[in-house]
């Protein structure tokens, strides 16, 4: 089910009256789930982090999207046990240049998949047609423009590798 621009402003103001804390994640997690493309147990969401489009998101089992994060435009996977931290920005989607500006040239799409386990620490960015493995840390503050491989650490910007298992 596609959530309309009115079923956005209602679970906007929905948010209001919902308590901090893991009640209030679960509870935030129910409202999300008939919107989503797929949704497994235990899908927890913190306050004030949105869902653009939630008709293209699958989330498996025990999922967590931390404070104020973004998920944005674009076909978006997260497998079980993903954490999301605070602040973070996921965005499968990026603007095409038309006539020497950005502003009307449309966008592409390429989706991401976050695999099992994945940790996306604070204030991270991931972009378009990324896809980190399983067990993979992207630390803080990094921008992810490529793959990431499973049981890596990685960080900077843009994020390189630091350490693998």
């Amino acid at each position: 089910m596609k959530l309309s621009p009115i079923g956005r402003l209602a679970m906007r103001w929905l948010g209001v009256f919902i308590p901090e804390g893991p009640a209030g994640d679960a509870l935030r997690g129910l409202l999300y789930r008939p919107f989503l493309q797929s949704c497994g147990r235990n899908f927890k969401i913190a306050s004030r982090a949105f869902i653009y489009n939630p008709a293209q998101l699958s989330v498996g089992d025990n999922v967590y999207i931390g404070f104020n994060s973004y998920l944005g435009q674009g076909q978006i996977d997260l497998k079980d046990e993903v954490l999301i931290g605070n602040f973070v920005s996921i965005t499968a989607s990026n603007h095409r240049k038309k006539n020497t500006s950005y502003r009307f040239g449309g966008f592409t799409g390429a989706p991401i998949i976050i695999e099992q386990g994945a940790w996306l620490a604070a204030h991270c960015s991931i972009t378009s047609g990324v896809h980190i493995g399983q067990g993979a840390l992207v630390a803080a503050g990094a921008v992810v423009t490529k793959n990431v491989s499973a049981h890596s650490i990685v960080g900077g910007i843009p994020a390189k590798e630091i350490t693998h298992d």
